[in-house]
Formats: structure tokens, C-alpha cells, sequence
């Protein structure tokens, strides 16, 4: 049996590259009394958590959409509002994002659905539009997914407090001999009234493909707000982690008459461990993943239209 002492050696000696971590397990199981005894399960388990203590290692994973909905729900779920792959990938579906689409989104899970709407975007054409409290939005998520500038460009911010704003042109002025500071200044505030113009234009516009909705305030206010924006035969697709703050919109989409296939659904997703002789569902799993309500805008009658 080794020593306290002689598995610190080990430890020490492993540090400086003089043993190998698989060499610290050997020597580890060859010493242990008890280890014949164990059952073949019983073994690889010791096994296993001997080569988590001592095998530091990772795998390098790509930020695709589905990794990161992954890690996050795993690791603090709440900050993409407890959404699952299986119920995100279920949203992009139900919301029929394609290449070219316009999509209008409200996300207050940092950013993860409006990454995963920009990761179904390759056309020329193609854009979100993304709803958000305060004067900056807070997509923290975006940052990890690695988008190139093409891709960024498609993405297109709007404050809840400018979605009625008028925009006045651009008037400033420089002063008299005017500084490099006064010169960028002013050259930084064109940009942002400028790209603020296009957004408020292409909101007031309207006609969008897709409104997806992700929010903590009360989804049928919101629904309300955005519904007119929506083209006709277009989706509309509701998240929110639980079914209750759903009922409401659910029973008001019912009783429209600009609604079809009025849907309220929950994904159920059961993991498996697969191993030789010892496949089964895995310990501890998620409760739930979020529910979806889903339906179809129809399009308003020419006659009312033509009659507006």
C-alpha cells in the first residue's frame, strides 16, 4: 500500500514530467488492496475518477450555437432563461428562419437565440432585428460565438423606449478650428443616428418573415406590440420557461382572428449514458426545458388593406 508520502512523491515527480499520470493510476491500483475485489464496474469506475484527479486534460470545442446553449444551460441556465437545445432547436424550426430572412426578436437571455437566428443567416438580405431594455443591449453570449463582420452587420438593435421615436436630421455642427477629439466625436454621433434612421426604417416597415419573443416582461404585451410588424403567413414563436406566463397569450391568439394553429407545447428530452452492459437514463436530468407557443399570422384582407 502506498504512503501519503509516496503518492505527494508521485504527484511531485508527475509536475516536473518525470511520471506520467496513467503510470501514478498504475501504480495506484497495483497498491490497492481492495481493488482485485471490486467488480469489473466497480474498477472502471475507480478508474475514472483516479484519471479525473489526476489527468488534467480538455477537449477544445467549437462555439457553435448548439455547444454554447449546452454549456450554458448546464452551467448557469438562468442566463439564457433556462432554454434546451432540443427546445431551441424546435424554435428555429417552428420560427421557419431562413437564409434571407428578416426577423424581428425580443431576448432577454443575453443573446442566445438572437446568436442562434444570425447562425441560420447566409444571404445577402437576411437580418435581425432585436428588441432590448436600456439604451445598449446586453447580448453577452454573441461574444463567444465568434461572428465574422458579415454576420454582425445583419444584426440590427433597437431600445424599447425609440421604437416610436421620429428621427430629426442630423444638424451638428463642428466649431471653429475644431479639434481631432471634436472631429471624431461628431463623426461617431453621424454613425449612430445614421444606423439608428435604418433601424427605426426597416422596424416602421414592417412585414417581417419571423417574430420571435424571449422576454421577463408579460409575453401578450409584447405580442401585442410587435404582432402589427409581422407579415402575413409568417410565424410567430413564443418562449418562456414556464407554461403559466403562456396561458394568457395562448387563450388571446385563440380567440383572434389573425391567428391559425394556435400551438402551446412542451419538448421532452431524456438522456442516456451508453456504455457495455450498463446503458441506462442518466442520474440527474433537467425538469423541463421551457415551453413554446407558436402560431401563424395570417395576412390582413385586401379590402381592409386597400380601404387603410
Amino acid at each position: 500500500k502506498l504512503s501519503f508520502e509516496e503518492i505527494e512523491g508521485l504527484k511531485t515527480k508527475s509536475l516536473a514530467g518525470d511520471v506520467s499520470a496513467q503510470q501514478i493510476i498504475a501504480s495506484l491500483t497495483e497498491n490497492n488492496e481492495s481493488f482485485a475485489k471490486k467488480t469489473d464496474f466497480s474498477k472502471s469506475k475507480y478508474i475514472k475518477r483516479k484519471q479525473q484527479k489526476f489527468m488534467k486534460c480538455f477537449t477544445p470545442l467549437e462555439t457553435t450555437v448548439y455547444n454554447l446553449c449546452d454549456y450554458f444551460f448546464m452551467v448557469n441556465s438562468q442566463k439564457i432563461r433556462g432554454i434546451r437545445t432540443d427546445t431551441l432547436s424546435q424554435l428555429l424550426s417552428l420560427a421557419n428562419v431562413y437564409s434571407n430572412a428578416r426577423v424581428l426578436a425580443v431576448d432577454d437571455g443575453q443573446g442566445l437565440v438572437v446568436g442562434a437566428l444570425l447562425s441560420r443567416l447566409d444571404e445577402e438580405g437576411g437580418r435581425v432585428v432585436a428588441i432590448h431594455d436600456g439604451d445598449v443591449h446586453n447580448y453577452d453570449v454573441l461574444r463567444y460565438m465568434n461572428s465574422t463582420t458579415e454576420s454582425s452587420d445583419r444584426l440590427r438593435t433597437l431600445a424599447w423606449s425609440n421604437i416610436n421615436r421620429k428621427m430629426d436630421p442630423f444638424t451638428e455642427e463642428l466649431p471653429e478650428n475644431p479639434s481631432q477629439m471634436d472631429i471624431s466625436g461628431r463623426e461617431r454621433r453621424l454613425r449612430g443616428h445614421t444606423r439608428l434612421s435604418q433601424t427605426l426604417d426597416e422596424f416602421q416597415h414592417g412585414d417581417f418573415d419571423a417574430l420571435v419573443v424571449s422576454t421577463n416582461y408579460n409575453p401578450l404585451s409584447v405580442i401585442k406590440r410587435l404582432v402589427p410588424r409581422l407579415g402575413g403567413s409568417r410565424m410567430l414563436v413564443v418562449y418562456d420557461q414556464s407554461k403559466e406566463a403562456l396561458l394568457e397569450s395562448f387563450a388571446w391568439l385563440r380567440e383572434s382572428h389573425e391567428f391559425l394553429n394556435v400551438q402551446l407545447t412542451e419538448s421532452w428530452l431524456r438522456e442516456y449514458q451508453v456504455l457495455p452492459k450498463r446503458t441506462h437514463p442518466l442520474m440527474s436530468m433537467s425538469g423541463s426545458g421551457g415551453f413554446l407557443l407558436s402560431a401563424i399570422h395570417l395576412a390582413a384582407p385586401a379590402s381592409s388593406s386597400s380601404s387603410e
